[in-house]
């Protein structure tokens, strides 16, 4: 029921109690025991006595029928299932529990899509956290079969970060690297994070879930917990699409290049990698899991035909696929 009261409030007009009453078909005092948890969202509520609740600033919630009906033609009918949550623990944990009672439809190369406004337990790689305020930013999960095998499907998690900064990039938003294996960076700081989880046969059918999160617009106060340098869309431009607009438009992106890189695999997009690569020609710490020492230094030459990360040490050039790994800039002195 809060949900459908700050759909009311989104407007950031003011609303009396007695009409968001009305329009909800409850009583005021049912209005004011909402309110707190309208609150608790992180949303700044104002009451004014006599004119009644706003919020601080507009909201522009989700609708999966409004995602929808932006989405072209061809891209929607891949869509099996679009679903959008106020709040849930994690866009990744409810689709992954859907497939294991084999409740989603991914025949056909069809998908499922999972939405929220806000996680209570977001996830990263290599078990972090990922900060999702309430409202502002894009938290999805999508599923999809492959039936290619899980030893086809490397370079993955590249081609979904390059389908996110042709979405961005569609939407006006310039200067966007991919961090290897799956950033978004602005200027050195990351816009958005991709999580790959992979189940199957090595050879056969293969489902894939792939979780994305972009800052859109947060605040500095809600990204306390986030331990490196962030940035968000509204910080590069103060203009920004709609976010049902925004939503399509990636979801339309990542279709395309999820269809193309199951028939052409991750050699077709590798000269769009090589002019995004954020790493090239930098020295890195290449770390692996959560152990933080350096796992192997060298200076990043790129990647290979199938996404492979190239390093050059002091042993010569070594090969690293993704998983646990994570590379770290040496910063040097000046």
């Amino acid at each position: 029921m809060h949900f459908e009261l700050l759909k009311l409030l989104a407007d950031g007009k003011f609303h009396s109690g007695e009409a968001l009453a009305s329009s909800l078909s409850v009583s005021r005092t049912a209005i004011w025991k909402l309110i707190p948890r309208i609150r608790a969202l992180g949303l700044e509520l104002h009451s004014v006595k006599g004119k009644g609740y706003r919020l601080q600033e507009k909201l522009n919630l989700l609708d999966g029928a409004v995602i929808m009906a932006k989405m072209p033609d061809r891209q929607r009918r891949r869509i099996a299932e679009i679903q959008v949550f106020p709040e849930i623990d994690s866009t990744s944990s409810y689709t992954y529990e859907l497939a294991q009672k084999g409740k989603l439809n991914l025949k056909d190369s069809k998908v499922f899509v999972c939405f929220a406004e806000q996680q209570s337990a977001g996830r990263g790689r290599r078990g972090r956290s990922w900060s999702s305020p309430f409202g502002h930013n894009l938290y999805l999960t999508l599923a999809r079969e492959f039936a290619t095998g899980i030893s086809e499907l490397e370079g993955l998690s590249l081609v979904v970060g390059l389908a996110l900064v042709r979405a961005l990039q569609g939407f006006g938003f310039t200067g966007l690297g991919v961090k290897w294996p799956n950033d978004i960076l602005w200027q050195g700081r990351k816009l958005a994070g991709i999580l790959m989880e992979i189940s199957g046969d090595p050879t056969g059918l293969t489902r894939v879930m792939i979780g994305m999160g972009l800052n859109v617009k947060t605040r500095p106060a809600e990204m306390t917990a986030v331990d490196q340098p962030w940035v968000d869309l509204s910080s590069i431009r103060a203009e920004l699409p709609e976010r049902n607009q925004l939503a399509a438009g990636v979801l339309n992106e990542m279709l395309l290049a999820l269809e193309v890189f199951e028939q052409e695999g991750f050699a077709a997009f590798k000269t769009e990698w090589d002019n995004h690569d954020a790493l090239r020609h930098q020295a890195v710490d290449l770390r692996s899991g959560s152990d933080r020492s350096a796992a192997e230094q060298g200076i990043v030459l790129g990647v290979d035909d199938h996404g492979a990360l190239l390093l050059e040490t002091a042993a010569g050039v070594k090969s690293f696929h993704g998983g646990e790994l994570s590379p770290r800039v040496i910063e040097t002195e000046h």
